[in-house]
């Protein structure tokens, strides 16, 4: 199938599935073999937000793969992951990687905006990121880890331990830990750092750093045994 037969079948998807909730035809549009995740991925958000609307802004194909970037809104009807239903209208963006082979869709890696999505249903306080007399240039650190609920015991033992180590370092402000249940035994924790401005945070990789060595702890070797997966990002405050 061409690329834009491909960008063709993605459009009519997001219009046909994710808006129209046509979920009997998700055939159409995604192997059979991916279907159950598929359609399990998109249940409880639908569930929460059953008038979810996806709009797309950008479509473009990289590596073989397409990726959308879109904005979906909704109103959180129902609760959603251990959250109350506020029954506030929210807008969050994200971006979908998806793979396709023999024109259907095989996988699909979904990245929505997820600080944005606390803090417009109220479980990050806007007061939280606002700044304070003397804040200028602060880092917002953050990390994103799939956490198999099996293993969250010894990721937690390990959370807590980095964050009595940090807090005790210079340049630091606070910090906060968020936690999804995302379906299918998995659980999404996000951890947020302020630091004081980046040759702090800089300053503090480092420290964690030679910590790690000196008792011997590898991070990537942890996460692989325990199969979590992470991602790391930088935010910086708007000027």
């Amino acid at each position: 199938m061409g690329k834009n037969k491909n960008k063709a079948l993605i459009i009519d998807m997001y219009e046909t599935i994710l808006n129209q909730k046509k979920t009997e035809r998700v055939e159409e549009f995604v192997d059979k073999g991916y279907v159950k995740e598929f359609n399990n991925s998109n249940k409880l958000l639908f569930g929460a937000f059953p008038d979810i609307n996806f709009e797309i802004k950008e479509i473009f194909e990289d590596s073989g793969k397409l990726i959308t970037c879109y904005d979906w809104t909704g109103t959180h009807r129902n609760d959603y992951q251990g959250i109350i239903a506020t029954n506030k209208k929210i807008t969050v963006g994200g971006i979908s990687i998806y793979k396709l082979k023999n024109g259907k869709i095989i996988s699909n890696t979904a990245k929505p905006d997820k600080l944005e999505f606390f803090i417009q249903l109220g479980v990050i306080s806007k007061n939280f990121l606002e700044k304070k007399p003397g804040q200028h240039n602060e880092v917002y650190f953050i990390d994103e880890f799939l956490v198999p609920e099996t293993s969250f015991v010894s990721f937690k033992e390990r959370l807590d331990y980095n964050r009595d180590l940090i807090k005790n370092l210079e340049g630091f402000i606070k910090d906060d830990v968020l936690i999804q249940n995302e379906g299918a035994n998995i659980l999404t924790i996000m951890t947020i750092a302020i630091w004081k401005d980046e040759e702090c945070m800089q300053r503090a990789k480092e420290a964690v750093r030679v910590e790690y060595e000196a008792n011997k702890f590898d991070l990537k070797e942890f996460n692989q045994k325990l199969n979590i997966k992470m991602q790391r990002s930088l935010y910086f405050p708007m000027k």
